[in-house]
């Protein structure tokens, strides 16, 4: 196998890892894929920035304790992939379903689905200096709704489907809360 096919394999499995964590919140999974200290960064999807792997700790740790957001399973797509050296990045798409409260709006079988696009930057250097891959920046927005129609192309998510795009067959996966102990879903 070349150096890049197995860097691309490399950073696919952080990726998949990354995602994973994500379904119930699992701080040490999430943790493993970023950069030491304060060099990662987040613009997320709540519209806020963070900076290190603490900060997100922090975050999640947070979402945790007041019960906010849990994931109940997400699909990904990832869109494109590219490597050049020690630097590589990866857009995706996926979609997910939370827990959310009961409420009298909403009945216990009513699960919310959201969608979400994501830029994740990676580089080969695990904060410290090493040569492992990690995540160092990732960016998040909401995608937009199934059958609105993509200005000024007319087009929807719902024509073109997850991960959908110029550039072949997306890579796609789900994980659910069932699959968060398995590790054959990472390679």
């Amino acid at each position: 196998m070349d150096t890049t096919e197995h860097d691309r394999r490399q950073i696919i499995a952080l990726h998949k890892k990354w995602w994973k964590a994500n379904v119930g919140l699992d701080i040490p999974s999430m943790q493993e894929c970023f950069p030491s200290g304060k060099n990662f960064s987040m613009f997320n999807r709540n519209s806020f920035s963070y900076f290190g792997v603490d900060e997100l700790s922090d975050l999640w740790q947070y979402l945790i304790d007041q019960n906010l957001h849990t994931r109940l399973s997400q699909t990904v797509a990832i869109v494109r992939i590219e490597v050049r050296a020690d630097t590589a990045w990866v857009i995706s798409e996926l979609v997910f379903k939370l827990d959310e409260p009961v409420t009298a709006d909403r009945q216990p079988d009513d699960h919310s689905i959201f969608g979400s696009m994501a830029t994740e930057i990676y580089h080969r250097d695990n904060g410290d200096g090493a040569p492992e891959w990690k995540m160092w920046h990732f960016q998040s927005a909401k995608l937009q709704p199934k059958t609105e129609p993509r200005i000024p192309f007319g087009d929807t998510f719902e024509d073109r489907g997850l991960g959908g795009g110029p550039y072949g067959e997306p890579i796609t996966y789900t994980y659910t809360l069932a699959d968060r102990d398995s590790p054959s879903l990472e390679e």
